[in-house]
């Protein structure tokens, strides 16, 4: 495994740690069932995501990354601010919505600069960004 693959990995391992932080601490705010059902779902994909990329380290005796706990606070502030005076079903999607497409253009460009990951590699990244489109599509919804 090269450089870029690890990077990468790591980068996915991130992005799924802090959609997990996100999702979790909205999940809190959501009153409307379908909504946290879908919230909930994306919550389980970056699990699963963040699992794999971490296994792949592991293997070859790299170490995942996370998130800081300044940069989990700092989040867990933001979400805080947004909803304070708004947990509507439309507004926590927005929420959603915003933090998920950041994701998607941070892993874009992730991409095209590890430009000599392996295609195993590529393609996990690909399909996080696949996955976090449909869960855009799906949020759009509540809006």
């Amino acid at each position: 495994m090269n450089y870029d693959d690890k990077q990468l990995l790591g980068d996915i391992c991130q992005l799924a740690d802090t959609g997990m932080e996100a999702a979790g601490t909205v999940l809190k705010k959501v009153e409307e069932p379908a909504l946290r059902e879908e919230i909930e779902e994306q919550y389980n994909d970056y699990s699963q995501a963040k699992a794999k990329a971490e296994q792949s380290l592991i293997d070859a005796g790299a170490f995942p990354k996370g998130n800081s706990p300044i940069q989990k606070a700092t989040m867990w502030g933001a979400i805080q601010m947004q909803t304070l005076s708004d947990t509507s079903s439309d507004h926590i999607a927005e929420i959603m919505i915003k933090g998920t497409n950041s994701g998607i253009l941070d892993l874009t460009k992730d991409i095209s600069q590890c430009q000599n990951a392996s295609d195993s590699t590529v393609r996990m990244a690909q399909r996080f960004i696949k996955n976090e489109q449909r869960h855009i599509e799906n949020l759009k919804v509540f809006l």
